[in-house]
């Protein structure tokens, strides 16, 4: 496991991060896998709000979800893999939601929207299937 996400970071070495089954903090890997995924997606998230907002269709939902599913992955205290498979549903509808909403803002202007890809477009389902 590799994991650079909590304040109990093993920051001794020459690659700051924890390399070892568990973190510092007693995470597991998959946990930290999680937190990953969630990051990822939340930044696929941005892509699209970002987007929408230029194009003068913001949605405050987006960036409230986004703080507080990433907020979930620098506490310490909350390694309930569930939880995180939860956040990661969630984030996939909001990150759908962000997606139509920017192509249809686009679409409005007489826009093509642009075909996103990266965090944008990752198959969400089963990267959380591999995980769990």
């Amino acid at each position: 496991m590799f994991c650079y996400q909590c304040e109990q970071t093993d920051r001794s070495g020459e690659q700051a991060g924890c390399h070892s089954s568990r973190g510092n903090c007693g995470k597991d890997e998959g946990t930290a896998a999680l937190q990953d995924l969630l990051v990822a997606v939340c930044c696929g998230i941005g892509q699209y709000a970002r987007r929408a907002r230029e194009l003068g269709a913001a949605d405050s939902k987006f960036a409230d979800f986004a703080a507080g599913a990433l907020f979930t992955t620098l506490t310490n205290v909350n390694f309930n893999s569930t939880r995180f498979v939860m956040l990661l549903g969630e984030a996939g509808q909001i990150r759908e939601r962000a997606r139509s909403r920017y192509e249809q803002a686009a679409r409005d202007r007489g826009l093509e929207p642009e075909q996103l890809g990266g965090p944008a477009t990752m198959q969400l389902a089963r990267d959380v299937d591999d995980l769990v």
